[in-house]
């Protein structure tokens, strides 16, 4: 199953989501029936302090999971076959 980030912007650099930001965090956005689903773990890089994620992290998961969410629907509602 290919993700949206990689079917639709295979060449896109963002630090959340972009394929080809091999420093990023590579977050993929996956179709799951009529839902869109994330799976991304955390590394120690990733903390604030013990037990606890950077704030930053947490945005930039939320901010590129839910910009495709909502690109995928909106593609899917107004018939289209790219989020252009």
């Amino acid at each position: 199953m290919q993700s949206l980030q990689d079917r639709y912007a295979p060449h896109h650099e963002c630090f959340g989501c972009g394929a080809t930001n091999h420093k990023g965090l590579q977050i993929k956005s996956m179709v799951e029936g009529d839902r869109i689903i994330a799976h991304w773990r955390a590394q120690p890089h990733h903390i604030a302090f013990k037990g606890m994620l950077n704030g930053g992290i947490c945005g930039a998961l939320l901010d590129c999971h839910s910009n495709w969410t909502a690109a995928y629907f909106l593609m899917k509602h107004h018939k289209r076959d790219t989020p252009s």
